[in-house]
C-alpha cells in the first residue's frame, strides 16, 4: 500500500546517502577564491569541471542533525539514518562474495606515488574495475585509515566500503562511467562518472542516471584516505523516478551514456 511505498522511499533514500553521497537538498556549494555561494545543481553537468569547483573538492559538514551512532562499522550522523540503515540486504553479516573474496586485502601498499601516477592508477582501475558501484576496488592505492564520508554516514576501512557498495548496487544492472579523473590539488584527484542502474534495497528500484563528483584526498604517504561523493541532482528527483514513473515526464531527462 501506500505507507508500504513511503516507508521503502525512505529507506531507500537513506542507503543511496550512506553510499552516493544524497543529503536530500536542492543546492550545492559553489567556490570562489573569496566566499563560498549556493546555486541550484545542472541537471547533466557532463561538460563542467571535475568536481563542479574550480581548485578542487569542497566539503562542507550539515548542522543541526541528531547525533547518531556507530553499527556495522558505520558512525551515522544522525539517528533517522541510523534506524534505516538496517535495511540493506546482508548489512550486518558478511557474505561469500567470489569476486571481493578473491582480492588481496593484505597486499602491499603502493605508497610513495605522485599524485598525478595516483591519479593515473585510479583513473585505469576504475575504467577496468568500476569499483564505486561494484566494490573491486585496488586495495594497495587506499590507507589502513581510509574513511568514506557524506551528509549521512562515515565508514572507516577500504573493504567495509568495497562490500557495501556491492551489495547495494544489483551487480546485474548497475553501471558506472568515468567522465573525468584528474589531480584537483597537490593532495586531492578529482573524478565525475556517471551511475545508473538499481539499488538492492527493499524491492529494489531504478537509479535515475546522473552524475556522481568524488573527492579522493591523497595522505603524505601517497596513498587515498578518504573519499567524499556529491551530486548532480537532488534526492527527491531519484525517488520520484524511481516511485512515481507517471511523473518522470515532468522531469528534466536522465544523463545520456558516455560516449
Amino acid at each position: 500500500g501506500m505507507a508500504s511505498r513511503i516507508f521503502w522511499v525512505l529507506a531507500a533514500s537513506a542507503e543511496v546517502a550512506a553510499f552516493t553521497g544524497l543529503p536530500g537538498g536542492l543546492v550545492s556549494p559553489r567556490h570562489t577564491a573569496s566566499h563560498i555561494s549556493f546555486s541550484v545543481r545542472p541537471t547533466c553537468p557532463i561538460d563542467s569541471r571535475v568536481g563542479g569547483v574550480p581548485g578542487g573538492g569542497l566539503r562542507c559538514m550539515p548542522n543541526g542533525q541528531e547525533e547518531g551512532g556507530k553499527k556495522d562499522g558505520l558512525e551515522y550522523r544522525d539517528a533517522l539514518s541510523e534506524v534505516l540503515g538496517s535495511f540493506l540486504p546482508g548489512k550486518n553479516k558478511r557474505d561469500g562474495n567470489p569476486t571481493l573474496d578473491a582480492i588481496e586485502w593484505d597486499k602491499a601498499k603502493a605508497t610513495g606515488l605522485s599524485i598525478d601516477a595516483m591519479a593515473a592508477r585510479i583513473d585505469a582501475g576504475l575504467r577496468e574495475r568500476s569499483w564505486f558501484v561494484t566494490g573491486d576496488v585496488l586495495p594497495e592505492l587506499f590507507s589502513a585509515d581510509f574513511e568514506f564520508r557524506d551528509p549521512n554516514v562515515e565508514l572507516r576501512g577500504i573493504e567495509e566500503y568495497s562490500r557495501g557498495v556491492n551489495k547495494l548496487f544489483n551487480q546485474e544492472t548497475s553501471k558506472m562511467q568515468v567522465i573525468e579523473c584528474e589531480v584537483a590539488s597537490q593532495d586531492s584527484i578529482g573524478v565525475k562518472w556517471r551511475l545508473a542502474g538499481d539499488v538492492n534495497v527493499g524491492p529494489g528500484f531504478e537509479i535515475k542516471p546522473y552524475v556522481v563528483f568524488t573527492d579522493l584526498e591523497v595522505g603524505p604517504d601517497g596513498l587515498i584516505v578518504s573519499q567524499e561523493d556529491r551530486f548532480s541532482i537532488p534526492a527527491w528527483e531519484i525517488l520520484v523516478w524511481a516511485f512515481l514513473p507517471f511523473l518522470r515526464s515532468f522531469l528534466p531527462p536522465p544523463c545520456p551514456p558516455v560516449e
